[in-house]
Parts: C-alpha cells; structure tokens; sequence
C-alpha cells in the first residue's frame, strides 16, 4: 500500500512538472525571453515564462537588448504598454493585442507591421526603421502616429476619428492620405516627395509642416484654426507658385 501510494505521488509530481512546462511560452529569440525575464516578468524565478506569468503584464520595455523576433508577444493578452527600443527587429506582428494602447519602436530594422485587430491603440511610433508603405486605417481611438526618418513612399491612415497628430517626415513619400481623419491637429510630412495636397477637410489643423517636398499644389483655404503653415524648400527646388491663403485667420507662421 505504502509503495502504490508512493508510486502515486511521484505520478502525480511528474504530471505537475510537465504541466507547468506545458504552459511555458516558447521564444525562439534567446535575447527577447532573456530581456523578458530581466524586466521582471518571471515571477516564480523558474528560468522560464509562463502564460499566467505573461497574462499579467500591462507594460513592458526590452530595450537595447540585440532582439530580433519578438515571437511569443502575444502571450501578453493583458499587454497595454509595449516598448522594444534601439533592438534588430525587422517583423512586429501584435495582431489581435486588443489590449495594446501605446506601441514604441524606435531605431530598428522594421520593414513589416501588423496591427490588425489592435482595437484600442493610442499612439504608434516607430522612428528610425526601415518601412516603405504604412496603413493604419480605421482606429477608432488612434491619436499619434510617428514614423519619421524611415523609407515610406506611400501612407494611408485614413478613417481615424480620434487620430490628432501625424508626424512622418524624413521619407520618400510620394502618396498621402487621411482622408476621414478629421480631428487632426499637427501634420509633419517635410522632407519627402508629395506634389500635391488638399487639406480643407481638416478643420482643426493647427500646423502644417511640409519642408522640402516637390509640391506644386496645395489647397488650405478655409483653415481657420491654422497658425503654422511651412512649405519652404530649402534643398529641393521650390515649385510652388502661389498659395491661397484666404481664411486663415490665425495664421502666425508662414514661410514657402
């Protein structure tokens, strides 16, 4: 009796054991599972992360820590806060991260984001990478969006009724569109390629920034809360010829 008893609780020990293994999240980058667990994640101090470990997570940083993969991020169900500065990741899949408010990451080597499904996004910025089109489209509480110094040369971040600032400038941009986004406030596009915009549809813009684009056209009248308006080309030949500025009321800084 005493032998089946004992045999039963090894049983039973062996069993716990490689459940709990079970439920340890695979990284298939050494450097992100080590920066994980150096942010505290570990809580029962095994080495490894566990999916109730993980689910518990509202904000983590990996930051300068040589990441290439960030595999297994999606584990963190409860992640609202995620930052993975100055690493070498190249594709950020955070797909269906509901939960995801503020995305930061900057210098990279990103050619590829994924943000489906990432319902209640805040801001996104991902400054100095390696992206040549972005679309963040259809983000109902989306308020910034930073992509400067990367290779864009189209951006779509249209149908954003929440979205205030975008800032993308340092690209190679030769298509812009936020048609629907009509709170914005702040629009930051100099040093790229547009020729033409029209932006009367945003009523509430504040400052417009397009230094040394290529544009022969643009259309702001009406604006009336502008008070920044900058077109000057400065490296790049000034063909703009005239810009009509009736109804800018508020207008403090203009240079072209």
């Amino acid at each position: 009796m005493k032998l089946v008893y004992i045999i039963t609780a090894q049983l039973l020990f062996i069993l716990g054991v490689s459940h709990i293994k079970a439920q340890a999240i695979s990284f298939p980058d050494p450097n992100f599972k080590a920066a994980v667990i150096a942010a505290g994640v570990d809580t029962n101090n095994d080495g490894n992360i566990q999916k109730s470990e993980a689910a518990k997570i509202k904000k983590l940083y990996v930051n300068n820590a040589g990441i290439t993969s960030l595999v297994g991020i999606k584990n963190f169900t409860g992640l609202e806060d995620f930052g993975f500065f100055e690493n070498k990741v190249k594709t950020v899949d955070l797909e269906g991260m509901k939960n995801l408010k503020f995305v930061y990451g900057f210098r990279n080597e990103i050619t590829q984001v994924k943000l489906k499904g990432c319902t209640n996004l805040v801001e996104v910025a991902l400054d100095n990478n390696l992206l040549s089109s972005f679309d963040l489209t259809g983000f109902n509480e989306l308020v910034e969006i930073d992509v400067n110094w990367n290779r864009l040369q189209s951006a779509n971040v249209s149908n954003n009724p929440k979205l205030q600032k975008v800032k993308m400038f340092d690209n190679q941009m030769t298509e812009f569109n936020a048609d629907g986004s009509l709170e914005l406030t702040e629009l930051n596009l100099s040093w790229n390629n547009l020729s033409e915009l029209d932006l009367r549809q945003f009523s509430n813009l504040r400052s417009v920034k397009l230094v040394d684009n290529l544009l022969r056209k643009i259309n702001v009248t009406g604006l009336s809360a502008l008070e920044v308006l900058n077109c000057e080309a400065i490296k790049k030949p000034g063909l703009l010829t005239q810009i009509n500025t009736s109804g800018l009321m508020n207008l403090k800084e203009f240079k072209w």
